[in-house]
């Protein structure tokens, strides 16, 4: 911030902001402290002057009288009284700037008698006798005379005058005598106005070193705060990488501290919110790789499954025709989880069914040919589909179990290759007939693998039923595993479609797993022969 800058805040006070007003609190605050010690002078120096006046009248007095007969005050009315007039001098001396005797009276009233009498220096310096006032009187009667054993020195106020009350009496007189001084608060003001010039430029400059202090000292207490609130509106605008600087060890600092951990708590959050969108986009996706309609066959049923673990999934099925009266089948397991195995999985999926289609003799135009001297068979296309991984992918180190069958709809019979996948079985009215064990080695772990076809033939009635390792290794809320023997059980039983066999399978799942997460994707997936029409 440029020295203009901080000249121009400093004094723009009609722009409200934490500092000006932290400044304003500080203004007040230094008047206030500024009055509070003015009226506590002037008391103390009321005090004081009072104190020493008394004590200056007592001792006088005392001097003045100690030797005198009785009443002596009474009997020297007419002559002078040197006494008194340097008792006046005296009282003079003592005046303050804040206060000054403006009058001395000897009040006196005559033993038996109700009248007061005013004794006063004339301008011959006599003590000459005038009528009483009465305001003195009733203030007299009302403090002394009501009230005569308590202290011998009281004053009054009135509005300009603060009256000072002495007994002066002593035990041999026979008369009262009061000593009564009046104390001038009028010389303060009168001071004031002679020095009012001076006044205005002492308080001028006071007001203006108290906000230019106030100032500095909001200002170092303000700077965190419009700091955060700079922060705050970069993040209303939606620029999570604002950081506060943290210049305070208090409680300033640690709420910028506290601040700065928020942002990166909002980044972390806005990160995750743009991750699941992402997945959520790479589910639908996925989706879309899933055949959105299964080919239906006559005397064929087919029913698939895919639950996945997460929002993204590295299992998959598919269902393809190739040519008349011909499907393909898949299931396979990507290995590893999220959305690197999605990837792959895409990737499977789609070099599947771009080496099928070589095996189909109406296969596009654009689809390359059987290369020379080989055949376009089942293992033909996972040992292309390997070759490519391992060739291009594997670096990588993905590779997938996968199930790759095709299926003669009018005899039944099914070529496949089980490349280190789960054992498929082959269901009938007695329970599992056969079971379709690997017959090679997962794909892509090695450039060149061999992978070999057999052969197996649906009679009718009969089910093939295909899974993921998702399902046989799902754990019950004890920490125990669903197992391919708690499935072969389930398949001991007759059943009654592949969409019901399918059904009870994830019955007995759900059941077995209860409320207990899952780490893996499950997928299933059934084929049937139509039993012979009787």
């Amino acid at each position: 911030m440029k020295a203009i800058d901080h000249v121009k805040c400093c004094f723009t006070f009609w722009r409200p902001s934490v500092s000006r007003r932290m400044t304003l609190y500080f203004v007040i605050f230094g008047l206030l402290v500024f009055l509070a010690t003015t009226a506590t002078h002037m008391l103390a120096a009321k005090k004081h002057f009072i104190h020493s006046a008394v004590r200056i009248v007592e001792h006088q007095i005392a001097l003045e009288q100690k030797n005198s007969p009785p009443d002596i005050i009474w009997e020297s009315i007419g002559r002078e009284r040197p006494e008194l007039t340097a008792l006046a001098q005296m009282l003079s001396s003592v005046s303050s700037a804040f206060y000054a005797v403006a009058d001395m009276v000897v009040y006196c009233r005559q033993a038996g008698g109700k009248q007061w009498q005013r004794l006063i220096l004339d301008e011959n310096q006599h003590l000459a006798e005038r009528p009483a006032d009465p305001a003195t009187v009733a203030s007299l009667e009302r403090q002394f005379i009501r009230h005569p054993d308590e202290e011998s020195f009281r004053f009054s106020l009135s509005e300009d005058v603060l009256a000072a009350y002495i007994d002066i009496t002593r035990p041999q007189d026979r008369h009262q005598y009061f000593l009564v001084f009046d104390i001038d608060r009028a010389g303060f003001a009168h001071m004031i106005s002679r020095r009012m010039v001076r006044l205005a430029i002492v308080t001028a400059t006071v007001l203006l070193l108290l906000r230019i202090l106030g100032y500095l000292f909001a200002r170092r207490l303000a700077r965190p705060i419009e700091a955060l609130s700079q922060g705050a509106a970069e993040v209303a605008r939606g620029d999570l990488s604002v950081q506060v600087p943290v210049t305070t060890h208090d409680e300033l600092g640690e709420l910028s501290r506290t601040f700065n951990h928020m942002i990166v708590g909002l980044r972390e959050r806005e990160q995750t919110r743009l991750l699941e969108f992402e997945l959520e986009k790479g589910r639908k996706i996925q989706e879309d790789f899933l055949p959105r309609q299964i080919p239906r066959l006559p005397d064929w049923e087919i029913a698939a499954f895919l639950d996945p673990a997460g929002q993204v999934s590295g299992d998959f099925y598919d269902v393809f025709p190739l040519e008349q009266n011909r499907i393909g089948l898949v299931i396979a397991d990507v290995c590893d989880k999220g959305v690197g195995s999605a990837f792959y999985m895409a990737l499977f999926r789609s070099l599947i069914r771009i080496y099928a289609e070589q095996l189909s003799p109406h296969r596009p135009e654009n689809m390359p040919a059987p290369a020379p001297g080989t055949t376009a068979s089942v293992h033909r296309v996972v040992q292309l589909t390997n070759d490519y991984i391992a060739r291009n992918h594997g670096h990588d180190g993905m590779f997938a179990t996968i199930f790759f069958g095709v299926l003669d709809s009018r005899s039944g019979q099914l070529e496949y290759v089980n490349a280190g996948h789960e054992p498929l079985y082959v269901v009938g009215g007695d329970g599992i007939r056969t079971p379709l064990n690997p017959t090679g080695p997962a794909v892509g772990l090695m450039l060149g693998t061999p992978y070999s076809p057999s052969y197996v033939e649906l009679a009718r009635g009969e089910v093939l039923m295909g899974y993921t390792d998702g399902l046989t290794e799902a754990r019950s809320p004890e920490g125990e595993f669903y197992s391919r023997s708690r499935l072969r059980t389930l398949l001991t039983k007759t059943p009654y479609s592949a969409a019901e066999l399918l059904d009870k399978v994830k019955a007995s799942l759900f059941n077995f797993v209860g409320s207990a997460p899952r780490d893996d994707d499950v997928t299933l997936i059934a084929i049937q022969r139509a039993a012979p029409q009787i």
